[in-house]
């Protein structure tokens, strides 16, 4: 596997996302996501845009093995099916259930209160 197909996959799994999601996130096909996954193809400019915002990462993070070890999924990645539960679970409440579950474990959010 090449460095990008490697580091695309890794941020990928680290955001707790199947391939068909992130494919809807950038505005393409699951097999496109595999394709430059298994390094059969690579990304256009303009995708690649999209998936650093779907994966809040940086270009240069997913193109750059420099870059890569600085700025990719690092020390919070998602080390097992569990903890990707745990993600999933998280991601399909509400802003304020969110924001209370944070507070409840003592966790800082940089999400503003939810109006009543």
């Amino acid at each position: 596997m090449n460095p990008f197909a490697r580091r695309l996959k890794d941020a990928r799994i680290a955001m707790g996302l199947t391939q068909e999601q992130l494919g809807f996130a950038v505005g393409v096909t699951k097999s496109s996501v595999s394709a430059w996954e298994n390094g059969r193809e690579s990304p256009s400019f303009n995708a690649l845009l999209r998936l650093r915002d779907a994966l809040q990462c940086s270009i240069d993070g997913l193109l750059d093995e420099e870059s890569g070890s600085r700025s990719g999924p690092g020390p919070l990645a998602i080390r097992d099916a569990k903890e990707q539960a745990l993600l999933r679970r998280f991601r399909s409440l509400n802003a304020r259930r969110r924001l209370a579950l944070l507070e409840l474990i003592g966790a800082e959010s940089d999400t503003p209160k939810p109006a009543n």
